[in-house]
């Protein structure tokens, strides 16, 4: 162990002190001020406490706070990781040659594989450094003669790294086995360094809900056996998740590729060490088959990324459209991508909007999936969605699609379960999809999602509630509301809804605001950056924000002066009476400015009703059906999930629209009574409170003062 430590570069931060015991950051700071045992600085660099990394664990087993069982494998992980980075390794390694990280990756991961081919230790008792590197590459040659796996990165390590092979034979025996050693490196792959095995990787969720979409358990109960294709395999995690669906004694046979030799060969070991036999899989270095014909049950692609401004370039769904042509009837693809491209509404002039459309007519799209962000770890930004299309001769469903969003919610494996129940039980013979009730997903038909513009989104289903809920029922709740209301107005005027129940459930037609724009119902204004030294207390027009809009701030509470706005700020311009102020952060929430005159600050936006849209929405109305939006910001995600203009309003008749208002403003007057009543008994409160703790004030006698009626005393 001692020796080990010695090899190694063992100073760690105070962040990687905290990722070492899995606590926040802040933690460890509390720990050092309160534990006096706590392990003193060795080095300080640059202003950063470095620790010794044995001193650290040592502390952490001996207070309770780890097990050594687990704690020191995934020290040895990250000292590993970090010694190909450190300026300094030749202090810790003396003259031994630095392994690059993909050296370094490839040579664990190596060694790994050949401990599991021949059940060996790799780092025999009194072994010489040089004694075990030439074993190794004897017992590399003999295991893998032909260097499909193994061989060459074991014959590429130095003479000197036999500490290497001390290290991965701990790491084995402390994680139980092989496989599991090999995945907990996997885990750990962000701390190498090396951007081809982590930058397109996605979360473990997302991996679970492409393996259940592709109805790989029920293929393989079907016919015996399952067969899956990945030709961007990489480091094969949705190969991984396929496996993991599947019972331990389905014959499993993959086909994937990968061009990346480093990645392609990762895999291979990966598959092996995980107990498939070799013949029962087939990895190619390369784009793989060029084809359109598969001899796989379930395909499994993963578009590559491409950054923003080059998407509106992009036609992926060619490549969709191979493998689709290429499936048998009861062969499933996955496909995930980018949302822009695969949700989205799509201009007619993009490259990708007519390939889109005969995708769909083809009658192969089974479901199409908006999933939240954040689940491309190392691009948070970056929206996906998923298509799931399947082979069905004759389709019981031909012309519908499923179209289900979950991108305002986090990708828990409860929503994961139940996305696969709504998706996977649609193409079920038997199933009846219009009396199946979804959690998620709805049905629409195909013909209605063509028309230039119209992203692939639907409202979400009602839930079982709503279903068998009568209109009738809401009317009486309804009613008693306005019952309370009036013991409680007093001499104030009663307020009625007028609400009445449908004989028939009819939902009204929607539009996105980006259509709404276009047809001239509305316009759309950008808030304008203002300096942070602008907002006063004391000016001239109102400055709203989104902290203004989401309620963390009162409206009114910052202004801007009316010269320095026009002086510093000549293209911008103050709302008009009746605006519609947005903001999508941090949630999607809309403010109604009476009065106007306000300055909107970015990323706020205006939305204004031009006169063609008058009909349809008013200020009041307007504000209501955008905050009854349900958009919202997934946890993990660092954008909204959709875009304002992608927004989908209802379309209410004129007649509604109208008696909507009237109620809107009738409730905002009692709001607004209700809410300078609650501020005046406050200030009241706090006024008498201070007065006669000040010793200012006393309370004279009078009449008994108005409270809350005393309980019957019971005999």
């Amino acid at each position: 162990m001692e020796a080990v430590y010695t090899l190694l570069t063992d100073l760690i931060s105070l962040p990687e002190v905290a990722a070492l015991a899995g606590v926040r950051r802040p933690v460890v700071t509390t720990w050092r001020r309160r534990h006096p045992s706590f392990p003193s600085p060795a080095e300080v660099e640059a202003g950063r406490l470095l620790f010794k990394a044995r001193d650290v664990v040592e502390w952490l087993v001996g207070t309770g706070r780890a097990e050594r069982s687990t704690i020191e494998p995934d020290l040895r992980l990250h000292l590993l990781a970090c010694l190909p980075l450190q300026a300094g390794v030749s202090a810790g390694v003396g003259r031994r040659r630095n392994l690059r990280p993909q050296e370094m990756v490839g040579a664990m991961t190596a060694l790994i594989c050949l401990h599991h081919l021949d059940d060996e230790p790799l780092h025999p008792d009194g072994y010489t450094d040089r004694q075990v590197i030439d074993a190794l590459r004897e017992r590399a040659a003999e295991a893998d003669w032909d260097d499909e796996l193994l061989r060459s990165e074991i014959d590429a390590l130095p003479s000197d790294a036999g500490w290497l092979a001390e290290v991965v034979d701990e790491l084995a025996e402390a994680a139980w086995g092989c496989a599991q050693a090999y995945e907990r490196v996997l885990a750990a792959r962000q701390r190498f360094g090396i951007p081809e095995l982590y930058e397109d990787a996605i979360t473990p969720q997302l991996a679970r809900l492409m393996a259940g979409l592709s109805g790989a358990r029920d293929r393989a109960d079907e016919q015996g056996h399952l067969q899956v294709a990945d030709y961007r395999a990489g480091a094969g995690d949705l190969l991984m998740a396929v496996r993991h669906e599947l019972s331990d004694h389905d014959p499993l046979a993959i086909h994937a590729a990968d061009p990346d030799p480093f990645l392609a060969r990762l895999l291979r070991r990966r598959l092996v060490v995980q107990g498939l036999l070799r013949g029962s899989w087939q990895v190619e270095i390369g784009p793989g088959p060029a084809t359109s014909t598969s001899p796989a049950d379930v395909v499994l692609l993963h578009l590559p990324y491409r950054p923003a401004e080059s998407r509106t370039d992009t036609d992926p769904f060619g490549e969709i459209n191979e493998i689709t042509r290429g499936l048998a009837p009861g062969q499933t693809a996955v496909v995930l991508g980018p949302a822009e491209l695969l949700v989205d509404a799509l201009p007619p002039y993009r490259p990708a909007a007519r390939s889109r459309n005969e995708l769909l007519a083809t009658g192969r799209v089974e479901a199409v999936v908006q999933l939240p962000g954040g689940l491309v770890s190392f691009r948070p930004g970056y929206r996906t969605a998923l298509w799931v299309l399947r082979r069905e001769e004759p389709s019981p469903l031909q012309g519908r699609v499923l179209l289900a969003d979950v991108s305002d919610r986090a990708l828990t494996d409860r929503v994961v379960d139940e996305l696969v129940v709504d998706i996977v039980t649609w193409r079920r013979n038997g199933h009846r999809p219009e009396e199946h009730l979804r959690a998620y997903a709805s049905q629409v038909n195909i013909a209605d999602l063509t028309p230039p513009r119209r992203p692939l989104t639907a409202r979400r289903p009602a839930r079982v509630r709503d279903v068998v809920r009568d209109g009738r029922l809401t009317v009486a709740e309804v009613t008693e509301m306005e019952v309370a209301l009036d013991d409680l107005a007093g001499p104030r005027s009663s307020l009625r809804s007028h609400l009445a129940a449908r004989d028939e459930r009819e939902q009204p037609v929607t539009r996105s605001i980006a259509a709404l724009v276009r047809d001239g119902h509305l316009h759309i204004a950008s808030g304008v950056r203002i300096a942070g030294h602008d907002a006063v207390t004391e000016g001239h027009h109102p400055l709203i924000g989104p902290d203004e809009i989401s309620g963390r701030a009162p409206i009114g509470s910052r202004l801007i002066d009316r010269v320095i706005f026009a002086e510093r700020y000549p293209r911008a311009r103050p709302t008009e009476p009746g605006d519609v102020i947005v903001s999508l952060t941090p949630t999607l929430r809309a403010h109604h400015d009476v009065e106007g005159f306000s300055v909107v600050e970015f990323p706020t936006r205006v939305v204004r009703i031009r006169p063609d849209g008058r009909a349809r929405f008013t200020p009041r109305v307007l504000t209501a059906l955008i905050n009854a939006a349900p958009q919202r910001r997934a946890p993990g995600a660092v954008r909204p999930s959709s875009r304002l203009t992608d927004l989908q309003l209802p379309l209410l008749p004129p007649a509604d629209v109208t008696r909507l208002d009237a109620l809107l403003a009738a409730s905002e007057v009692r709001r607004n009574l209700a809410r300078r009543e609650l501020e005046l008994l406050d200030d009241l409160d706090r006024r008498a409170v201070a007065g006669l703790t000040d010793g200012i004030l006393t309370i004279a006698e009078g009449p008994p003062l108005t409270g809350p009626p005393r309980a019957q005393e019971q005999d």
